[in-house]
C-alpha cells in the first residue's frame, strides 16, 4: 500500500517484543517481534531477520546536535506498542512507547520500579562514629508522587513530590549517594576517594557549628599565608603537637 506521500498509507499499529537492541547506528533502534506479523519461531523468523525499528522520542528531546535524552532505555523483552510508517506493507516499523505489566500477577516481577511504588530498595548502608553520624534515608515516597529513574546496572535517581516529604536523591550503584530531604537536609557520600577542585576562590559560611571526625591523619599545604582567628577560647586536645 505504499504511496508517494507519508501519511497516505493508512494507520496500522502493534505490539511487538524487543529482541535486540545493539543498533550498528547507535539510534535506539531495537528488533522486535510484532505479535501477529512475525512467527513466535526463531527457527521460522530469525531475530537478525526483524527489521531495525525506529524510535519516537519525546519531545523533551530535541533528537537534534547530540541534544536531550537518549533513546536508549529499553531491554531485549521490553513490551512496546509501534506503527508501521509504510501501513500495510509492513516494513518500516516505529516505536511509540513501552507497555509495563505484573507478570503473572507476581509484585516480584512488576516492572515499575520499587522506589515509585513505596518501596525502597536502594541497598544503603549508614556509616560513622564519634561526632559524625551517617543519618538515615529520608525515603517515604508515596505513589504516585516519587518520579523514579532506576537504570539495568542499579543506579538510581528519585525526583520525589511526596507531600511533606519533598525529596532528590541521586544513588551510584557503588553506594554513593547525595539526598536532599523536605526541609533542605542534604546528605553526600563518598564511598571511595573524593576529589574537589576549585580553580579560584572558595567561600564556606556556617550558620551553626563544625564537626569533623578523621580517622587517619590530616596534611595541610598553604602556599599564602594561614590566618586563623577565634573570638572565643582556642583549646588543643591532643598529647603534643609537633611544630617541625
Amino acid at each position: 500500500m505504499a504511496t508517494g506521500n507519508i501519511g497516505e498509507e493508512g494507520f496500522r499499529w502493534f505490539i511487538g517484543v524487543v529482541e535486540d537492541r545493539d543498533d550498528p547506528l547507535k539510534l535506539g533502534r531495537v528488533r522486535v517481534r510484532i505479535y501477529n506479523v512475525h512467527s513466535e519461531k526463531k527457527s521460522l523468523v530469525n531475530t537478525s531477520e526483524l527489521p531495525w525499528a525506529g524510535v519516537l522520542n519525546s519531545i523533551n528531546s530535541s533528537s537534534l546536535d547530540k541534544i536531550g535524552i537518549s533513546p536508549t532505555g529499553m531491554q531485549v523483552g521490553s513490551t512496546v506498542v509501534g506503527f508501521f510508517m509504510d501501513g500495510n506493507d509492513g516494513n518500516n516499523p516505529m516505536i511509540m512507547g513501552t507497555l509495563a505489566g505484573v507478570p503473572g500477577n507476581d509484585q516480584a516481577k512488576h516492572d515499575v520500579c520499587s522506589e515509585a511504588r513505596e518501596v525502597n530498595a536502594v541497598p544503603k548502608s549508614y556509616n560513622g562514629s564519634g561526632r559524625v553520624m551517617e543519618p538515615n534515608s529520608a525515603f517515604a515516597a508515596k505513589y504516585p508522587y516519587n518520579k523514579v529513574i532506576r537504570t539495568e546496572r542499579g543506579h538510581v535517581i528519585e525526583v520525589d513530590d511526596t507531600p511533606d516529604k519533598e525529596r532528590i536523591h541521586i544513588y551510584h550503584k557503588s553506594g554513593s549517594y547525595s539526598e536532599t530531604n523536605n526541609v533542605g537536609r542534604k546528605v553526600d557520600k563518598v564511598v571511595d576517594d573524593h576529589f574537589e577542585i576549585i580553580v579560584k576562590n572558595d567561600n564556606v559560611w556556617v550558620g551553626g557549628n563544625v564537626k569533623v571526625h578523621i580517622m587517619g591523619n590530616v596534611d595541610i599545604m598553604v602556599e599564602g599565608t594561614y590566618t586563623v582567628e577565634s573570638k572565643g577560647n582556642m583549646r588543643f586536645k591532643a598529647p603534643r603537637i609537633d611544630m617541625n
